[in-house]
């Protein structure tokens, strides 16, 4: 079990942050072929219990038929296609307490990223949706 700090604290020493607020990060993975995905986490109360949302944007909404959206996210390992704004997110949320700050982060974050790039790249006629980020160190496969 770790506390909002804690993670925050993890995630400084160990990725470079693109974005640091109270409440929320942003860190930028980079993958093979120069591609970007961005994942905000971020820390909120609800029902009395503290929770971490991780998100990560695969496409904007134009890109991808709602049916399809749906269709994507019943196959998803993990967390669920939302719509925010005129951009599909892939969104997964879990209790804070049942987080501790390094493996279970790493996972839940690389997990989102890889997801909302797999379906950005499955998306035949798409555009990727465009992170304005500096050169990060926080490379993938």
């Amino acid at each position: 079990m770790s506390t909002w700090t804690e993670l925050k604290n993890y995630a400084r020493s160990s990725y470079k942050l693109a974005e640091e607020r109270d409440h929320s990060f942003k860190v930028v993975f980079k993958y093979t072929g120069g591609r970007l995905q961005a994942v905000i986490v971020s820390h909120y109360e609800a029902m009395g219990r503290a929770w971490v949302d991780f998100s990560s944007a695969c496409c904007r909404v134009d890109r991808m038929d709602p049916r399809k959206a749906l269709e994507q996210g019943f196959n998803l390992a993990i967390g669920a296609i939302c719509l925010d704004g005129d951009v599909y997110v892939v969104r997964h949320t879990v209790l804070l307490d049942e987080l501790s700050a390094d493996d279970d982060l790493q996972i839940h974050m690389h997990a989102v990223a890889r997801t909302a790039d797999q379906i950005e790249r499955s998306l035949a006629r798409s555009e990727p949706v465009q992170v304005s980020m500096p050169e990060l160190g926080n490379d993938l496969p």
